[in-house]
């Protein structure tokens, strides 16, 4: 257990100074909240209402059926491009499970519900019957949705619909209420992989004893990397439940109230989780964090939370806010009415309330006396944009463009983009070919995709595919795949954003698939501040002083994901996939030319094909003349080779850092013999030469 007062083990190291690194002040968004209700186009963008086959929220018939049919009818679309199940608000009454599922009944994913609120009481709402014979078992949980994977015949018996082909489940804007009197009812039995999650959902028992068995439950094999974006949980024995050893959670905004049983139960997982906050009146823990190897040394379960505030009333004596029994970093947590904020395993107060500065449940590494500090950077909400008026949103496809992928789109998506009108530029769901960078005019502020594709003409393509020049305003792009997930052999001359803008730019529920030579590059002039939301793809080069903030990003690309020159990468959940073939690769995150680099919460999973190990060389991440902190987790199946000099699926080297003419290595034998995972390891905390505080505006 370490708080920012206590001692730090060290690996022995050389006394050498590490340079100056300034801390800046980040740039304030122009707004971070929406209006209350969502607004979208007359054609919906391409999204199939769920009204056209039967559903309606206004009246009280069961409506389980139709929505069945909406879900078979849009869930992974044979023309490439899923589609989103629109529900208009009002509430929509179900007598049984919404399961993810074909017109076959096979089980599937690539599927969005979109609401039409945010979430609250006057959007829109999926709600089960009351009193339903199908939910009165108190010990084996029902759900009222069910997402899956795609077909896996090796699980789907025993655990229907899981898997890790969950791509591209998301629910939006909604609420799902359990009703009255359904002990067994789960609000949301979820599954997802890659991109994924929820944003602005409610999931609640209306139930006056709040009874239910979990809100959210993500305990099928292959949950993850997901997104929970502002997502409330009322009632329920259990809000969220989690399990298994991959692939890792993000919650930013999470709010719980009326939970019976404990506000979070995680078993092995890796969570990461921004802004919590819980209001009980009954003597129940905010979080659990727990282990198959209980009472053992190794540690599985990992938890990060930054910023908390949980509150009981009235108070306990013999509770505490947070119950660890494998690995727990925590800053900035407040718990007012309990026993502590912190409980070890056996149950004795380790931290006192309120706990402003950081805990960690573990020794923290360091190699040059870094001590036992995160960096603990400056992080802003990301902005948030909405057109309210319909004048103002431009459809490429009036422009000219090509939803079936046939035709070249360029000149039409270029046409929009250009709009002197518009501020709002979307794509009707559908693929979009394009032989040319596409320039995002000084109008525009938001780019929606509604899950279209945007596929160059050829594996040839040279350069970006979307630029922001130094013209452009602040903004959003938004539910977008670019490249082809089918194209094994790559785009080696693609780049999928070039930013030359000082403004901001956010990219969010996005994937850059087929193997880009970048994904993301900022110029001399892409000075504004980079927010990423849910995104997948690599690698990202930052250059210069450009501040990055990242909620929940997934970097499968083979070989080096993130390198910062200069700049400032705060990263909220991080999972990472692949290894270089390149000896010489600077691991996941290289961090040069005073950059500084903060990883909070995430997962490395090097890989299990032992054709493709990891070179011995390969650390996972490099610190040169920077600053940086990381606590993370690492899953391994082969266990790293007695022998330095041989290959495996890991990395031999976690930490590469050099000070001066000093370089240093952390090495994974090292990490494992004081903080096992399995054959992987856990990474508590590690901190590199200690720089100034930041000042936060």
């Amino acid at each position: 257990m370490i708080l920012t007062a206590a001692v730090s083990w060290a690996i022995p190291s050389a006394a050498h100074s590490a340079p100056a690194v300034p801390h800046q002040a980040a740039a304030t968004p122009t707004s971070t909240t929406l209006p209350p209700t969502r607004t979208f186009p007359t054609d919906l963008g391409g999204m199939i209402d769920v009204t056209s086959f039967g559903a309606n929220g206004h009246d009280q018939v069961d409506d389980t059926a139709d929505i069945q049919k909406a879900i078979a009818a849009a869930i992974h679309h044979l023309t490439g491009t899923s589609r989103i199940v629109y529900f208009p608000a009002g509430t929509y009454l179900i007598s049984g499970p919404l399961y993810w599922k074909k017109a076959n009944n096979d089980w599937d994913a690539e599927l969005t519900f979109q609401g039409e609120g945010d979430g609250g009481p006057d959007g829109t709402t999926i709600k089960l019957t009351d009193n339903n014979p199908a939910y009165q078992s108190t010990t084996v949980a029902t759900p009222v949705i069910q997402t899956a994977s795609f077909p896996d015949d090796a699980t789907k018996d025993t655990e229907p619909g899981s898997g890790n082909d969950a791509f591209d489940n998301f629910l939006f804007d909604m609420t799902i209420d359990t009703g009255q009197g359904n002990p067994g009812a789960t609000a949301l039995d979820f599954m997802g992989n890659n991109y994924c999650g929820l944003r602005n959902v409610t999931l609640k028992s209306s139930d006056p004893k709040h009874v239910g068995m979990v809100g959210l439950s993500m305990t099928r094999y292959a949950t993850g990397p997901c997104l929970f974006r502002n997502v409330t949980i009322d009632g329920f024995n259990d809000g969220v439940k989690t399990a298994n050893s991959e692939y890792s959670m993000t919650f930013d905004g999470l709010h719980l109230t009326n939970q019976q049983q404990a506000g979070i139960q995680n078993t092995d997982n890796v969570l990461t989780i921004e802004d919590l906050d819980a209001n009980y009146t009954k003597p129940v823990p905010v979080v659990q964090n727990l282990g198959t190897y209980a009472g053992k040394k190794d540690l599985s379960g990992l938890v990060t939370i930054i910023g908390a505030s949980l509150k009981l009333v009235p108070s306990s004596t013999t509770v505490s806010a947070i119950q660890n029994h494998e690995t727990l970093y925590a800053r900035n947590v407040s718990a007012d009415g309990y026993r502590s904020a912190i409980q070890d395993a056996s149950g004795n107060p380790v931290a006192d309330t309120p706990l402003p500065n950081e805990y960690d449940s573990q020794q923290p590494y360091t190699q040059f006396s870094g001590g036992a500090k995160s960096l603990n950077l400056c992080a802003p909400e990301t902005p948030e944009f909405e057109e309210t008026d319909l004048s103002k949103w431009e459809s490429v496809v009036t422009d000219g463009a090509d939803p079936t992928g046939v035709a070249d789109s360029t000149a039409a998506i270029g046409k929009a983009m250009g709009s002197k009108t518009a501020t709002t530029v979307y794509f009707p769901a559908g693929n979009y070919k394009i032989s040319g960078p596409i320039t995002v005019g000084p109008n525009i502020r938001m780019i929606e995709g509604f899950d279209s594709h945007i596929l160059p003409t050829s594996t040839s393509y040279k350069g970006p595919l979307f630029v922001f020049p130094s013209t452009s305003q602040d903004v959003i792009l938004d539910h977008i795949r670019f490249g082809d997930a089918n194209n094994q052999d790559g785009y080696p001359n693609m780049i999928g954003v070039q930013n030359d803008s000082s403004h901001s730019v956010t990219i969010r529920d996005t994937v850059f698939d087929g193997g880009p030579a970048v994904a993301y590059q900022n110029g001399a002039t892409g000075t504004g501040d980079l927010f990423l939301e849910d995104v997948v793809g690599g690698p990202w080069q930052i250059k210069s002083s450009q501040h990055v903030y990242a909620r929940q990003l997934d970097a499968e690309n083979a070989g080096t994901k993130v390198t910062n020159s200069g700049g400032t990468v705060w990263i909220l959940g991080l999972k990472t996939e692949q290894a270089a073939t390149d000896p010489s690769a600077a691991g996941e995150i290289d961090t040069r030319a005073s950059g500084q680099t903060e990883v909070l919460g995430g997962l490395l999973y090097p890989g299990t094909d032992p054709k493709v190990p990891v070179p011995t060389t390969e650390p996972a991440f490099t610190v040169l003349n920077s600053a940086a902190s990381f606590i993370y987790a690492v899953s391994n199946y082969n266990g790293v080779s007695a022998d330095p000099g041989t290959a495996d699926w890991d990395f031999k080297i976690q930490v590469k850092e050099t000070q001066g003419a000093v370089t240093q290595n952390l090495t994974s034998a090292t990490v494992r013999l004081q903080t096992p995972r399995g054959e992987g390891l856990m990474m508590p905390l590690y901190t590199s030469k200690p720089v100034p505080p930041p000042v936060c505006p």
